[in-house]
């Protein structure tokens, strides 16, 4: 009796385990994609010609960052991320170590672009432009770290 119930626990921690690496995998697979989009939408940001475009992509930036409960999260500008995940600040959180090691270049890159956006308000484009800079240079570092 005490030897079947030992091969019953064993088996229901492997189901376990064996769950848990698909789930695992599908939260990485979200936040790679979303970090790929956020990139995108820096780059777009760095190289567009007018403060309204900064404006837009790095509205964009922040949407994947932060996903829909974001509190700086900006419905009027689209959600270039919906459907990925919940945001690259909570999947990376359930990514694990790989995630641990993306995240504070995530939240550098948030807070950049944040940044770069009261300058797009303030319509200084250069700034603007060279924050959109900062942050896809600083997510780049958080997809190179994304291991």
């Amino acid at each position: 009796m005490m030897g079947r119930m030992s091969v019953l626990v064993v088996m229901v921690l492997v189901l376990a385990v064996a769950g848990a690496a698909p789930a695992a995998q599908m939260m990485n697979e979200a936040a790679a994609k979303q970090l790929d989009t956020a990139i995108a939408h820096a780059k777009n940001a760095a190289g567009a010609s007018t403060t309204a475009q900064v404006e837009l992509h790095l509205h964009h930036v922040i949407n994947c960052i932060e996903g829909k409960d974001g509190k700086n999260y900006f419905t009027g500008s689209g959600d270039v991320c919906q459907g990925m995940g919940q945001g690259l600040l909570k999947d990376l959180q359930a990514a694990g170590m790989a995630g641990g090691h993306a995240l504070p270049y995530v939240e550098i890159a948030g807070s950049v672009a944040l940044w770069g956006l009261s300058q797009g308000m303030r319509k200084d484009l250069a700034r603007a432009k060279i924050a959109a800079e900062v942050a896809q240079s600083t997510l780049v570092q958080a997809k190179a770290n994304f291991k």
